[in-house]
């Protein structure tokens, strides 16, 4: 019994806060993905991982998820594999807990649905809402929100890694975190009232005032000294808009799709990197519909029986 799943990252949020003394954030799922095998075996509480990352978030998910199905007396072999940087602020942890979930529930042969997925993740630490398809307003910390937005069309989305690294847990325990959420609350409320008027009038620009309008808002938190540049060099040169993660130190630049970059911004931002000291690369990758997915295992024997009856 075994099964597959991949789970898309979330280029940091489109707005992240609270309101009304509740967290939430709007995910921004990208074409950057966690994939986990899950073997199910007999040897119960017997739990191996095959991955150059710590596995003990996935490995909880796989528990809970048996326990969920009453198959408390599996074990499981799990295999990950990633191409999401670890704790930068691409929902990392969450794809694997997502992909996880999925993959166990499929080596069950059980289907699972994205909110008990959700709730799983927030039982293990606060979670983006990247379980979901499309774009969603999540609440992170207790998933008393969960709504579905809609979807993106593609863009390219360049991410700026500084290398940084910032743990979401102990973000999240942070004893001034609540009052100064509190504090930027009106800015919350402007950005996602503008992000519901970005998906009623496909407006993507609107979209990207939200960003801005939550990123600058964030910088009491989770100051990022060159972001204001960034910003500016966004807008000088036609950015849709620029995000943040808001519990980490990426930065997402986002342009139409297949939109021919003016080369003198790679420069300008070089420029204003050095200028603060800050080493950093880009990734470059898309928008994507979200939600994870699970992918069919196929033996031997069942491709040749394929073959068989295809051909018969």
């Amino acid at each position: 019994m075994q099964g597959k799943a991949i789970c898309p990252a979330s280029c940091g949020e489109i707005i992240e806060g609270t309101i009304d003394n509740t967290n939430i954030l709007v995910t921004c799922p990208i074409a950057i993905y966690t994939e986990v095998l899950v073997k199910l075996n007999n040897e119960k509480n017997k739990y191996t991982c095959d991955s150059n990352l710590e596995c003990n978030k996935t490995i909880q998910a796989v528990r809970k998820t048996l326990k969920y199905f009453n198959a408390v007396d599996l074990g499981a072999d799990i295999k990950v594999k990633s191409n999401i940087p670890c704790g930068i602020g691409l929902s990392s942890s969450t794809a694997d807990i997502t992909a996880a979930c999925f993959a166990t529930a499929q080596a069950l042969g059980e289907s699972i649905s994205p909110d008990i997925v959700a709730d799983i993740a927030l039982s293990i630490e606060p979670s983006d809402g990247i379980m979901y398809p499309g774009i969603t307003l999540f609440d992170h910390i207790e998933g008393k929100i969960r709504k579905r937005l809609g979807f993106l069309p593609k863009m390219d989305v360049y991410i700026i890694d500084t290398g940084e690294k910032v743990d979401t847990e102990q973000f999240n325990n942070m004893k001034e975190l609540r009052e100064k959420n509190r504090q930027k609350e009106p800015a919350i409320k402007e950005a996602l009232s503008i992000v519901f008027s970005a998906f009623q009038k496909k407006d993507l620009r609107l979209l990207g005032q939200a960003m801005k309008i939550s990123a600058l808002a964030h910088q009491s938190i989770l100051p990022k000294p060159h972001l204001p540049d960034i910003i500016d060099l966004g807008e000088k040169y036609n950015a849709i808009g620029i995000n943040i993660a808001h519990s980490g130190s990426a930065i997402g630049m986002f342009f139409e799709k297949d939109y021919d970059i003016n080369q003198n911004l790679w420069k300008e931002l070089d420029a204003i990197m050095h200028n603060y000291s800050i080493t950093y690369r880009i990734t470059k990758t898309c928008t994507c519909g979200g939600g994870p997915k699970t992918i069919q295992i196929y033996s031997n024997k069942n491709i040749f029986q394929a073959k068989e009856k295809a051909e018969g």
